[in-house]
């Protein structure tokens, strides 16, 4: 009898070990599953796409092939070949998008301070600015600063002159002759030499539709972003890095479903500057009041440029502020561009904040109320869907 009593608190405790065996490991899974969720917001250089052979030659470490989740540091030189592209990340928000035979490399990976070099071929930008987090562009021949939220092409043309085409936004050229080219024209720079021209923005070519297609790819990733897990990535990476409202326009989080970063926008009703709609952004994860109500940074507000203004170092460093102006209390950059609009979301409650505009509560519209208006950095409101 004791001899079957025994047997069974043995058979018991095996099963109750196998089950806590099985329950341990069924939950370190999960947490990795989690984990592999992760965020980036104070840096430029990750590879999101990668079609065709793309070699990288690096300035330190092993020279190679590139892949989708790689990391571009200040002088890695990358070349795409003949049925090459690739999509790299800039400021949250922000891609560019080589073509075919084409070369490129960061000089600096700073969002305060973002410069690339485009040494051959061509490449598209997507770009989400409003002056403060400034995009400049280096050719053999010429230097551009996309200064406004657009999308725009660059080409480095034969004999080493430089065109670039502003879809949409505001761009301008650095030197002497300071120009400044606006959406639906084109300028060709060589050297000291600048030739203005509108464009057709009907034509579109291989690398026009590609990027265009990325970008409302990236709009439906956004949408499908899981609640839990990325409520859990945004908390982790804020206590690990402390990124901040203050730091950029949103945050790139990575999908492990599609195996590609997307852009999760700060403000509400954001679209991308081709239109495409970000159904998801920070304010509808109910994160702790200390994201949402960071203490803004100890220093004077960002000089911020205006229309018309000519290129200077604080194009290059704009944060640089005026001698003898006076500190007070920064707007979050994400703000700026929804006051710059005029108008803020009005679809959902606001709740109280130290902000001069009421941030949008993390609760959704009734599912009875009309399809939002899309606000768009550029400041064009947008119905829902493809444009």
């Amino acid at each position: 009898m004791k001899k079957n009593l025994l047997s069974v608190f043995s058979i018991g405790l095996m099963t109750a070990l196998f089950a806590a065996f099985t329950f341990a490991q069924e939950s370190r899974r999960t947490v990795s599953e989690i984990s592999s969720l992760y965020v980036i917001s104070a840096k430029a250089g990750g590879i999101n796409f990668v079609e065709g052979k793309v070699a990288v030659t690096r300035k330190i470490g092993k020279s190679g092939y590139l892949l989708k989740g790689d990391t571009l540091e200040v002088g890695d030189k990358v070349s795409t070949s003949a049925d090459g592209k690739a999509e790299i990340l800039l400021n949250p928000g922000s891609f560019v998008r080589l073509a075919e035979n084409s070369s490129f490399q960061f000089a600096t990976t700073s969002l305060e301070d973002l410069q690339l070099k485009l040494d051959g071929g061509s490449a598209m930008f997507e770009v989400i600015t409003d002056g403060e987090f400034s995009v400049a562009v280096n050719t053999p021949k010429a230097k551009f600063y996309i200064v406004k939220t657009g999308v725009y092409r660059v080409d480095v043309l034969s004999g080493g002159a430089s065109k670039i085409e502003v879809w949409k936004g505001r761009a301008q050229i650095s030197g002497a002759n300071a120009t400044e080219i606006k959406s639906g024209r084109q300028a060709i720079v060589n050297g000291e030499q600048i030739e203005v021209a509108k464009f057709d923005r009907d034509e579109k070519d291989a690398l026009e539709i590609f990027s265009k297609s990325r970008a409302k790819e990236l709009s439906k990733i956004n949408a499908r972003l899981q609640n839990r897990d990325v409520r859990t990535s945004l908390m982790s990476s804020f206590y690990r890095t402390r990124w901040s409202l203050y730091d950029s326009y949103g945050l790139w989080i990575y999908s492990p479903s599609f195996g590609s970063y997307c852009f999760l926008p700060f403000g509400y009703g954001w679209s991308s500057p081709y239109g495409y709609y970000y159904p998801r952004d920070i304010w509808q994860y109910n994160l702790p009041s200390v994201i949402y109500n960071p203490p803004p940074p100890q220093t004077v507000p960002p000089r911020v440029i205006s229309a018309g203004e000519t290129l200077s170092d604080k194009v290059r460093n704009p944060r640089a502020s005026k001698e003898n102006e006076q500190p007070t209390r920064p707007m979050p950059p994400f703000e700026r561009i929804q006051r710059d609009i005029g108008r803020m979301p009005s679809e959902r409650q606001v709740d109280v904040s130290p902000f001069p505009i009421g941030i949008p509560s993390s609760q959704p519209p009734p599912p009875s109320s009309p399809p939002p208006m899309i606000l768009t950095p550029t400041g064009s409101p947008n119905k829902k869907g493809d444009n």
